[in-house]
């Protein structure tokens, strides 16, 4: 059995080549930033994230456990983003709340946060261009979808780019808050995505039911579901349902079609990868 200091060492060999292959990956990483602000490409790709983990966890032979490969590279991965670009994530704020915390468990310590008083001052962070993205609350165990959230997204052109569920290691945990990204950007299609669209219908007796018919004729299933009165029209209702699958795939099978026939309008508020547990 080797001894304690003969372990050490072969930890410090190993960490000395960790170090230059970090580094190396960096170098790349910069390369790649140059080639994306060159094309005017989002910075952050969270289907590249999300296959990218994947991956990670499926090629790994242990010990080390998924949760623990996660969270290894996302200090990785965030690093990685520092160095292509001065990236800002605008959250609600102060610092040191659950959203600020859930910020930095999803994009890691080093990029810059900037914490908010308002959703709505994380979206005009993004639209004014001193973010690159937001991360708001959308919905607790307790209370349900956060109205704040719901109003800001019936007008927003910002779209959601990703979902953050609670991790073990921030304060959301406790709660069961869920948090989305919201960003410039539009996802391409992952093969595990889902969507949340916004439906805007006349506030009477069955208008919901007629709204919701394609969902039952075709089959998708409803994964979350809410509503929040027009702001500027008192006969209409906003209602929001989440959905498996990306907006292409609702596209190819008709259901968009039958939705805008169905309802005085539809918006498509964002298609995302399903959040890993």
């Amino acid at each position: 059995m080797s001894d304690l200091g003969e372990l050490r060492q072969r930890i410090d060999a190993l960490d000395t080549e960790l170090l230059r292959l970090l580094n190396e990956r960096a170098t790349l990483a910069k390369e790649i930033g140059v080639i994306k602000n060159r094309a005017s490409l989002p910075i952050y790709s969270p289907d590249r994230e999300m296959k990218l983990l994947r991956s990670l966890i499926d090629r790994s032979n242990g010990p080390l456990r998924p949760e623990s490969i996660r969270a290894i590279y996302r200090e990785i991965m965030s690093a990685s983003l520092a160095l292509e670009n001065d990236i800002v994530i605008a959250c609600l704020g102060p610092s040191g709340s659950s959203t600020h915390q859930t910020a930095i468990s999803k994009f890691g310590s080093s990029v810059r946060y900037t914490p908010t008083n308002s959703i709505a001052e994380v979206i005009e962070q993004i639209r004014a261009n001193k973010a690159d993205c937001g991360v708001v609350p959308l919905e607790d165990p307790i209370h349900g979808f956060i109205n704040s959230t719901l109003d800001e997204l019936t007008t927003t052109d910002l779209s959601i780019c990703a979902e953050i569920l609670p991790e073990a290691d921030t304060q959301s945990q406790a709660t069961g808050m869920r948090h989305i990204i919201l960003g410039r950007q539009i996802n391409a299609p992952t093969g595990h995505d889902q969507t949340l669209i916004m439906l805007r219908i006349e506030d009477k007796p069955g208008a919901l039911v007629s709204a919701l018919e394609p969902f039952r004729q075709m089959q998708v299933n409803l994964a979350h579901f809410a509503s929040r009165p027009s702001q500027s029209d008192k006969a209409e209702t906003f209602f929001f349902v989440q959905t498996d699958g990306h907006v292409r795939d609702l596209e190819t099978n008709g259901l968009l079609d039958a939705l805008i026939q169905s309802c005085r309008s539809v918006k498509i508020l964002g298609s995302y990868p399903k959040p890993q547990p």
